[in-house]
This record gives structure tokens, sequence and C-alpha cells, in this order.
């Protein structure tokens, strides 16, 4: 029959149908659903199963040769898209969220954690992107005054 799909799934119908559950993005559900509707033979052509999940036959074609190449790890990769560096990068970070959760040698201003900045790593941050960063990123607290 022309067009049927000839790829062979390694995982399990229970592997797909638990890997269905715990899928976090619509995208990689979508990705999922087509291997486990190939696997239990619901549909058989790309066409048909394009139409099913309601994705262009190109897209469903293109998620089976990235299954081919890389297998389900490579499938379910997200692609991090370009986009500005952040102001204070994820090493710092740690080491930033390390200084915060330190009792005795935590931060009293967001002034300070941006000299200590410029100190330790030699990074200019501004006020906006250093408060964003611990308090939303991090969820950090500043050190209480009356402590030392």
């Amino acid at each position: 029959m022309a067009g049927v799909c000839k790829i062979e799934i390694t995982e399990t119908v229970s592997e797909l149908k638990a890997l269905l559950n715990n899928q976090k993005t619509a995208s990689g559900f979508q990705k999922i659903q087509a291997l486990y509707l190939f696997k239990i033979s619901q549909v058989a052509t790309v066409k048909e199963l394009a139409v099913t999940l309601g994705v262009n036959r190109i897209t469903v074609q293109r998620w089976l040769r990235q299954y081919r190449q890389d297998g389900l790890s490579g499938l379910l990769q997200v692609k991090q898209s370009g986009g500005r560096k952040p102001a204070i990068p994820v090493e710092v970070r740690d080491g930033l969220e390390r200084r915060l959760n330190d009792p005795d040698n935590g931060f009293k201003s967001y002034g300070e954690i941006q000299k200590w900045l410029q100190e330790e790593y030699n990074i200019d941050a501004s006020y906006k992107a250093v408060y964003a960063t611990v308090r939303y990123q991090l969820k950090g607290k500043l050190r209480k005054n009356n402590r030392k």
C-alpha cells in the first residue's frame, strides 16, 4: 500500500502510555501520541496520522525522521530559542543562591549584591536585573538587618 509508514518503534505500548501521561508540553504529547498510534496500528500512513493529530504531514515526517535518527530523547528534546543572555550567568547564579541561603553570610540589600557581583565576578548587573534574579528566579530573601 502506498504511503504506509515503515518505522520500528522500540518502546512498548505501556511505556508509550506512561510517557503520554508524563508529558508537560502539548508538542511532546503529540509526538508521543504519534508513536503510540503507529504502535497500536490505529493509523497506517503519515497522512492519516497528520489528519488525526491535526498537524501538517511534513511535521509528522520531521518527527519520525528525528525519532529514527536520535530515538525518543532526540524527539522530545526541547530546542532553546535565541534571545538575550541573562545578566547573571547560571554559574554565578548558583554561587549567589548559595550565598543567599547562608544565614551567616547573606546580603542586606540588592545594592550589596550588585557590589559583590562586581567584585567577585566582574559582572556589572543593574539593580533591576539583580532584584528580578534574586526575587523571582532564585526566590531568595535578603538577610534581616538586625542579624549579624
